[in-house]
């Protein structure tokens, strides 16, 4: 079929007052087929149609959005190990459907690079760890969001840059990001109950917590932590985390997150992402 005109679409779209459910559920699955391209003129419809279009042409975009982030998932799901920054930049469109993520790249960029100008030519692993934490965590100050913890703005890779808050595993992800760009030895580090970030720069590891602002912790404070949150230790709890399995556990937080506050649809939906990306279905 040929690609419809800009005047084709934007009539399409009107159709949608169809009172039929029939001839409503035609223009249903021809724009669904038609996907995104039509996208611009549902919004038009959403903002200038009257009450019950506006809220068909919303609901119509928000499928298509989700078809659409879905299969990017399905597409990152090939990957022997997807690539954590596209997929925590693909979670946060679930949330913020206009998200424009090469700003956020961009921004990641940037930092690393003021990280790099500050470092003397002879700096050794440490030393960049040690600059990294005093720019992310003192200078521009990101640290937990005590107050809103289960604010699912928390989860989003974008809004945790945009406020400097969120939560232990979206924090690490955003360090782990950093520190990939200066290549440093780090990795995540999936304790129950709170995601931590280890650091080797040789035969010894140390444990990073995002959440109260980079806190250094070595393995007998990571047991100690664990015992408190009433977990006894295991080998396996500080082993080094896929990336699949960081942004795995991103989105299970989330539709923790969603369940809590009631959102029983978006949590289902953020499962249906999370099938996608462990069976590449």
């Amino acid at each position: 079929m040929n690609a419809l005109t800009d005047a084709e679409l934007r009539s399409l779209v009107t159709l949608l007052d169809e009172e039929d459910p029939r001839s409503l559920e035609l223009v249903r699955r021809q724009i669904l087929r038609i996907g995104e391209p039509i996208l611009p003129f549902l919004e038009e419809l959403r903002e200038h149609g009257d009450a019950g279009l506006a809220a068909r042409a919303e609901e119509l975009s928000q499928e298509l959005r989700f078809s659409d982030l879905r299969r990017q998932f399905v597409a990152l799901a090939k990957a022997p190990e997807p690539d954590l920054e596209r997929g925590a930049l693909l979670l946060a469109r679930f949330g913020h459907p206009g998200l424009a993520p090469a700003a956020y790249t961009l921004w990641l960029d940037r930092v690393a690079s003021r990280v790099l100008e500050d470092l003397p030519g002879n700096a050794d692993a440490t030393t960049a760890f040690q600059r990294l934490n005093c720019h992310l965590f003192q200078s521009l100050g990101f640290s937990g969001n005590e107050l809103r913890y289960y604010d699912p703005d928390n989860s989003y890779l974008n809004r945790v840059i945009d406020t400097r808050r969120g939560i232990p595993v979206s924090l690490s992800v955003l360090y782990l990001l950093l520190a990939r760009r200066l290549r440093l030895p780090v990795y995540g580090v999936a304790t129950p109950g709170h995601f931590l970030v280890g650091f080797r720069p040789g035969p010894h590891v140390c444990y990073l917590d995002a959440y109260h602002k980079g806190k250094l912790l070595d393995l007998s404070e990571v047991r100690r932590m664990l015992l408190r949150s009433g977990y006894e230790f295991r080998p396996e709890f500080v082993a080094c985390c896929s990336s699949r399995d960081i942004l795995v556990r991103m989105m299970r937080n989330l539709i923790s997150i969603y369940e809590k506050g009631g959102c029983r649809g978006r949590a289902d939906m953020v499962a249906r992402l999370v099938e996608a990306l462990l069976t590449g279905r």
